[in-house]
């Protein structure tokens, strides 16, 4: 069974400032970027249930200081959201060196959603330019969307 999880900044996020500024001088027009981290775990029943309180004891991955964590009721993005990940992914089994019990495989990718003035979802060809011009690197990274 496959868990997907979103972690998202409470505070500000330079990355994605960093990505509206960038997006603007390359002409995709967006009034807001919104990133996030997608851990994706390929888990046993029997461990899934204690997932989530393990993953939010494991401060590389969530610090509740500062972050967002949301259970995803999908693994894949939902409309309007682009993941980037590696284009040779291979799972890890571990997070900063500690194994999660019953976890067989963990992936990670960014989440980027783009908003338009009204803030809700740019178009799929905004979408599509922002991803080939500057979000995703197709020499190393692959974009998947809906």
């Amino acid at each position: 069974m496959t868990r997907t999880f979103a972690v998202s900044l409470t505070i500000p996020d330079n990355e994605a400032f960093t990505a509206f500024e960038t997006l603007g001088r390359l002409g995709v027009p967006v009034a807001r970027v919104v990133r996030s981290d997608i851990w994706s775990f390929d888990v046993d029943e029997r461990a899934a249930g204690e997932l989530a309180a393990t993953i939010g004891s494991i401060e590389t991955i969530s610090n509740p200081n500062k972050h967002r964590l949301v259970e995803r009721s999908a693994d894949r993005p939902e409309a309007g959201e682009v993941w980037i990940a590696p284009r040779d992914e291979t799972p890890a089994t571990q997070v900063a060196g500690r194994s999660i019990p019953g976890v067989r495989a963990i992936r990670r990718r960014t989440a980027w959603r783009l908003l338009d003035d009204a803030g809700h979802d740019v178009a799929p060809d905004v979408l599509s330019r922002a991803v080939e011009t500057f979000l995703c690197n197709p020499a190393f990274q692959v974009a998947i969307s809906r």
